[in-house]
């Protein structure tokens, strides 16, 4: 037995499948992408593999934590061979994931060898088994991520009319998109709109299909404000499949509202985009870090596409 737990390709292995049918349960059964599954399984896998390699012998924490480390990835690629998320978002949850195989290493390779004269593996199975009710309480406990609010400028050498007119229905962006955009983000293309006025549909056209957007206040040219009643994947996951139909790609990420404001300073305007939106994935120091970021970049193609067309008719 002692032989078989200390097996490095037991100590890599059989932790990831752990971990993955965790994993599989949680998002299967309740969709949520939250705690448990960003830190706690990371925990879990990372103690167990570190635990199976310094069972009851002296190890170095270096190679019980590097054992774990290729634990976590073989997690990863069991999640990406399954079709359950794409590379990118593994990608993005790495650095969490890295700083939970810290935690679980030192107290896996702790209690491993702990063990050096005598014991049983009562410790890491009760870590597994309490899992699945972690899991469950997390996922039947109501959630509400709070709405976050991104604001971004731009300066613009034109008439306050003509980049109003843009503002509202802008022509396709023909520029260069930025790396992560290319790397699967959903990428503004163009905006259009059915009708004048509050009441008027807009429709921004992004690489994953149309946000619309009601117009609920139209103040020209100065504040054009919207909801968003329908919205595309924010993202096309990238995968050695044709399609991946992750869970957190339907209503994770969920933009209410927008709107543009227009104020005229020293001849120029400045164009201010803001989105108001949740995103339900925590810890939201994190994801909502990053989701804040990668919405400045769809701003600021957005609004550098507004300069360039409204500077361009204006000379």
């Amino acid at each position: 037995m002692t032989a078989a737990i200390r097996n490095p390709w037991f100590a890599i292995l059989a932790p990831a499948l752990v971990g993955f049918g965790i994993a599989v349960y949680g998002i299967s059964a309740f969709e949520r992408y939250a705690l448990v599954l960003f830190i706690g399984v990371p925990i879990l896998v990372s103690f167990l593999s570190a635990f199976c390699t310094s069972y009851r012998r002296d190890v170095t924490f270096g190679r019980a934590y590097w054992t774990a480390i290729v634990s976590q990835l073989a997690l990863g690629l069991m999640i990406l061979l399954v079709a359950m998320d794409g590379l990118i978002c593994l990608l993005m949850a790495l650095p969490l994931a890295m700083i939970a195989n810290v935690i679980g290493a030192l107290i896996g390779n702790a209690v491993g060898a702990s063990f050096s004269k005598g014991g049983t593996t009562l410790v890491p199975l009760l870590a597994v088994v309490m899992f699945p009710g972690l899991v469950a309480f997390e996922g039947s406990t109501p959630f509400s991520p709070p709405l976050r609010q991104v604001i971004t400028r731009v300066e613009i050498d034109a008439p306050i009319a003509r980049v109003w007119d843009v503002v509202v229905a802008f022509p396709k962006i023909t520029s260069e998109p930025a790396w992560i955009f290319k790397a699967g983000i959903a990428c503004p293309i163009e905006a259009r709109i059915d009708g004048a006025g509050v009441g008027a549909i807009r429709y921004c056209t992004f690489s994953t299909g149309d946000f619309v957007e009601p117009i609920t206040r139209w103040e020209a040219p100065h504040l054009l404000a919207f909801d968003v009643t329908s919205s595309p994947a924010p993202m096309d996951e990238f995968s050695p499949y044709e399609h991946v139909d992750a869970a957190h790609l339907h209503g994770h990420l969920r933009s209410e509202r927008g709107q543009f404001r227009l104020i005229e300073e020293d001849g120029k305007v400045i164009l201010e985009g803001t989105t108001w939106y949740r995103h339900e994935m925590a810890p939201q120091w994190y994801w909502g870090n990053i989701s804040d970021a990668i919405i400045h970049q769809i701003h600021h193609r957005v609004l550098d596409h507004i300069k360039v067309v409204a500077e361009g008719a204006a000379m």
